[in-house]
């Protein structure tokens, strides 16, 4: 089990890599908040050097706006999006499971192919989430014109629980993006596209299904229909170059190779006009099967497959629930004095609450020394906003007593009295209140210390609502 080093990321907590791509990395992570609020989920962001790349930063800003729009049971979800200290990220749900390309790998080790059912049944589920974003209209009613443009076994996700979920809208468009691709640039992975995207022509929603054909032809025959190095593989999906399925597959349903004929044409007014006419083709050839398959029986191929990957996760999360993140998220706070630079914008109703009481409390001291020192700065802020110069001048009166010896400063409080100064030995645990509150609050400082963060707060409310004079006292200090 790889060793897992928490740090604070805004209000998220990163808890280790699981990917890194060329734009990007995705981290495991978590949200926590108030009331054992805690959420398992994703977070990516843009790399640290291609921050200042403005083009890639806003492809990345496409991304996320385009995904946020996107709500289906076939298509990752978007919680979150903003930036941290000038670093972009996208916060998303957590998926327990694998791509298509691990399950495609798996399958050649193992020899334990996907059944021609449950091939047809993840390509539909694609096809359903494909149909749903190319027919998704903006709150004026406006067609949105989304293109995936990479539609690939790397961007098809199939959960350990048996749903697929497409992901990775990085290089997707919408009609209504000013940072549209320039007609002759080509983006995706080659051996994926179809032959105008291949060409850098425009391209429209039939490219999306030309790519989707490809990935049910190498599920069903278990060979890649381009092979060669990159440019014989440019020139073959160009010209749509691909050995016949009913060459390389016998005994299967003829409507099998209708639906590939139709999704693999060249030319894209041969094709399926939509993703839903390839869909219920898909729906018709798979329920033909005398045993539907379903969600539930594809799990049970998915934690038979991946077995051992999948006791490696729990191991995982285990020790994630019994890890103390409090000092982790400690070691990477933001140092004092400096502010976090931080821009969210929220996508998605707040993720829902869990029940596990052990990690509550582990993942609220994580955050509590932040959230603890962000409600009493609010609580004991002065009620009225002195002159600009005025903060600067007590700062520093305060910085040059603090370095006096003992005896100037009891000279100094001689010299000229203050209430605040007068109350100082209130303040000391135990010590005797000199005005109505100061035990609360001296008992709040204690709570403070000892890292009872929710005691202090309520401690330090108590205090304020007995004696308001204690905010001016509090807010010197």
């Amino acid at each position: 089990m790889k060793q897992i080093t928490p740090k604070r990321f805004g209000k998220y907590l990163l808890l280790d890599q699981i990917a890194v791509g060329g734009m990007a990395e995705l981290h495991r992570a978590m949200i926590t908040g108030v009331q054992g609020f805690e959420k398992l989920i994703a977070v990516k962001k843009i790399l640290p050097h291609l921050t200042i790349e403005e083009e890639l930063v806003n492809a990345f800003i496409d991304e996320a706006k385009l995904a946020a729009l996107l709500h289906h049971q076939n298509i990752v979800q978007i919680y979150d999006f903003g930036s941290v200290e000038k670093s972009y990220f996208i916060a998303m749900e957590y998926l327990f499971g694998k791509d298509l390309r691990n399950v495609m790998e798996k399958v050649k080790q193992e020899g334990s192919p996907l059944s021609l059912e449950y091939a047809l049944y993840v390509v539909s589920r694609v096809a359903s989430g494909l149909h749903y974003a190319h027919n998704l209209k903006d709150f004026q009613g406006k067609p949105l014109n989304i293109i995936h443009r990479d539609i690939s076994p790397q961007n098809i996700f199939i959960t350990y629980e048996g749903d697929v979920k497409i992901v990775d809208f990085g290089i997707a468009k919408a009609a209504t993006q000013s940072t549209m691709t320039q007609v002759g640039m080509i983006k995706g992975k080659v051996a994926y596209m179809s032959p105008e995207q291949a060409d850098g022509k425009a391209i429209d929603y039939r490219s999306d299904i030309f790519s989707l054909g490809i990935i049910l032809y190498e599920l069903v025959t278990g060979e890649k229909m381009f092979q060669g190095d990159t440019m014989q593989i440019l020139s073959k999906v160009r010209s749509a170059e691909f050995r016949p399925p009913d060459e390389v597959i016998k005994d299967v349903p003829e409507k099998l190779y209708d639906i590939l004929n139709l999704a693999l044409a060249r030319d894209p007014e041969k094709r399926y006009s939509s993703c839903n006419q390839m869909l219920s083709d898909l729906e018709e050839t798979m329920y033909a099967f005398s045993k539907r398959p379903t969600a539930r029986g594809l799990s049970e191929y998915m934690k038979g497959l991946f077995k051992g990957e999948i006791a490696e996760e729990e191991r995982t999360m285990s020790a994630l629930a019994g890890m103390d993140f409090e000092a982790a998220a400690e070691a990477t706070i933001v140092p004092s004095g400096k502010r976090e630079d931080t821009k969210k914008t929220s996508l998605a109703p707040t993720p829902e609450v869990t029940k596990k009481g052990s990690t509550k409390k582990l993942l609220l001291g994580a955050i509590g020394g932040i959230v603890v020192i962000a409600v009493l700065a609010f609580i004991f802020w002065p009620g009225e906003k002195p002159a600009p110069s005025k903060p600067k001048a007590a700062k520093t009166a305060v910085a040059e007593q603090q370095k006096k010896q003992p005896e100037k400063q009891a000279k100094v409080a001689e010299e000229k009295p203050s209430p605040v100064k007068k109350q100082k030995p209130a303040r000391r645990p135990g010590a005797a209140p000199a005005v109505k509150g100061t035990k609360k609050l001296a008992e709040a400082r204690q709570a403070l210390s000892e890292k009872r963060y929710g005691d202090a707060v309520t401690l330090f409310e108590a205090a304020l609502a007995e004696n308001p004079v204690l905010k001016k006292e509090a807010s010197a200090c």
